[in-house]
């Protein structure tokens, strides 16, 4: 009798539970509707939620690209960029840094210049030597003065040199006028690089190499990069995106 009444009182109290359950959800219409919330967020909701962050994420990491060092040198090797670049120095009164990195172009493009120039006048003598004809004289003076009247140098993508090669007569003294006015502590536009650095070039301008300028040429890309560069990312980013689009 005792198990009976037991048996009968949990009976009761489940269709008690069903019934309070049946009465909050209106007769089951309300679970209905949360189902379908939760259908609606699941199937359509959620991934737009996943594609906007997917989205947000894509453009920070775009904008991580374009402050990195690499970037700035892809930057440094697009002539109307780099006008922009010297325009921004002018007002930060650092334009010495620019025309640093536009001659030192100029030299490396009148090395380039110089190697093909002696390629076409090679001749191979009798005993299979190579030699330069004496009598043909390029005007590196003119190319010179061609490089510095334009607004900006054409890279070199596919140009790559030996640093310890000694620099050409033709065009030593090209780079006899680049250490005077920016290595030398007195020259004209003097770069702020190190002294321990500037001393090296010194000493090592009497047999100068064509890369004798290559460490002084790091030191002014790092202070470009850190003083002008994020002034250009914060008014002209616009301007990379319709230049490398």
């Amino acid at each position: 009798m005792i198990l009976q009444i037991n048996i009968n009182s949990k009976s009761s109290g489940q269709r008690r539970m069903l019934l309070d359950f049946y009465e909050v959800t209106k007769g089951g219409k309300l679970l209905f509707t949360i189902v379908a919330i939760y259908i609606l967020f699941t199937s359509i909701t959620l991934p737009l939620i996943k594609y906007y962050l997917a989205k947000r994420n894509k453009v920070r990491n775009s904008d991580d690209i374009t402050k990195s060092k690499d970037y700035f040198k892809k930057v440094l090797n697009t002539p109307s960029l780099v006008f922009i670049l010297r325009n921004i120095a002018i007002k930060e009164f650092s334009v010495e840094n620019v025309l640093f990195w536009e001659n030192y172009q100029i030299l490396q493009n009148m090395n380039y210049r110089f190697y093909n120039e002696s390629k076409k006048v090679k001749e191979t003598d009798d005993d299979g030597y190579i030699r330069l004809t004496n009598d043909y004289d390029y005007d590196y003076d003119g190319y010179y003065q061609q490089q510095i009247q334009s607004i900006a140098v054409d890279p070199m993508n596919n140009y790559s040199y030996v640093p310890d090669t000694p620099v050409p007569k033709e065009i030593l003294p090209y780079y006899q006028n680049f250490f005077k006015t920016f290595i030398h502590r007195n020259g004209k536009a003097a770069v702020n690089i190190p002294d321990s650095i500037a001393k090296v070039i010194q000493g090592e301008m009497t047999f100068p190499t064509i890369g004798i300028f290559d460490s002084a040429k790091e030191e002014v890309i790092e202070m470009m990069y850190n003083s002008i560069y994020p002034i250009f990312l914060q008014n002209y980013k616009s301007q990379l995106d319709e230049t490398f689009a």
